[in-house]
């Protein structure tokens, strides 16, 4: 029989599609498997991340340099925590060296230098500056009243009523007040230099180290008698070395202290290559204290970004003559 021509054109006869099959319930199963592992994981984990609790205790090579040091409450100013070493034997030809530890480094870090510092006859201190290393988080400056929220908060009736009975205008707003802040430099050098008053020390050798480079050229200016050489290890008033901005984002703030690997490989990539695991411990359990994250945020944020150290320099004469050693 002759094919059909028409039908031999077209081409061979293709085969009608079939519809899509739809998805089965056995397929969908390993998503929602994931979901809701997710799900539960942030539910068990943010309330310890958000909500506020109990520290635990601190590891015993925080206690020991705790018990070392001391808290001098200072009045008027914040509390400081200080770590002082002397030699065994009474060195009175030697002037005391002081140092100004920087952002999240804490007197902690230099304890080793100050026991071999004063294993060679000098008396060696190192000072937290407010809210860093052991020093308490400084009480924060009184909020300004919100002539509307007072309002909101009393009604307005309470307005007329006190305007009746004392002829004075409630709800006024004060003039603004200049800010005040125990992180600023010069503020810090005030509690710094209360301190050394307050431990004895005479005429010292001051070590500024990283963040505390503002803070501790206001020292020198305000009392460049007390100052006999400055010494700089690798200092900065813009960036420092810890990342203090981390730990002002919500969540991931709190995981990184509340997390050893995370904090230890911050501290790596930013800090200390060589930090063990006891010593980024250590430094991470004096940032889990109360208020402590929140302090170093904002004295991270109260770094004076303008500080120029040749202008500082060249400010004074007595600035001039100062022995200075950059490391």
């Amino acid at each position: 029989m002759a094919a059909d021509p028409a039908a031999a054109a077209q081409g061979p006869e293709r085969e009608p599609l079939s519809p899509p099959r739809p998805l089965s319930i056995v397929s969908a199963l390993p998503f929602w498997f994931y979901l809701t592992a997710t799900v539960s994981l942030l539910a068990l984990l943010l309330p310890h991340l958000l909500s506020p609790h109990a520290s635990p205790p601190l590891p015993p090579l925080l206690c020991r340099h705790l018990s070392d040091g001391c808290l001098l409450k200072l009045h008027p100013g914040p509390d400081l925590f200080a770590l002082t070493s002397r030699p065994a034997a009474n060195s009175a030809h030697h002037h005391p060296v002081l140092v100004l530890p920087g952002l999240a480094a804490g007197s902690f870090s230099f304890r080793c230098l100050l026991s071999s510092l004063s294993s060679r006859g000098l008396v060696a201190a190192a000072i937290d500056l407010p809210g860093q290393g052991l020093s308490p988080p400084p009480p924060a400056p009184p909020t300004r009243t919100n002539p509307l929220r007072e309002i909101m908060d009393r009604g307005i009736f309470h307005a007329f009523e006190h305007l009746v009975e004392t002829g004075e205008v409630p709800f006024q707003e004060g003039a603004p007040k200049a800010s005040h802040s125990f992180y600023a430099a010069a503020e810090a050098a005030v509690a710094a230099a209360h301190t050394m008053d307050a431990l004895g020390l005479g005429p010292v050798h001051l070590v500024i180290h990283d963040s505390a480079l503002a803070a501790g050229a206001a020292l020198v200016s305000a009392n460049p008698a007390a100052v006999l050489s400055v010494t700089l290890i690798d200092t900065t008033a813009t960036l420092p070395a810890f990342p203090s901005a981390v730990l002002g984002v919500p969540v991931l703030g709190r995981l990184v202290l509340w997390v050893p690997a995370l904090f230890k490989g911050l501290m790596r990539l930013c800090c200390v290559r060589g930090m063990d695991a006891q010593e980024a411990d250590a430094h991470r359990a004096a940032m889990r204290g109360e208020g402590k994250r929140d302090a170093v945020f904002e004295a991270g944020k109260a770094m004076n970004q303008s500080f120029d150290l040749r202008e500082w320099r060249s400010s004074t004469e007595k600035v001039k003559r100062l022995p200075m050693m950059v490391l």
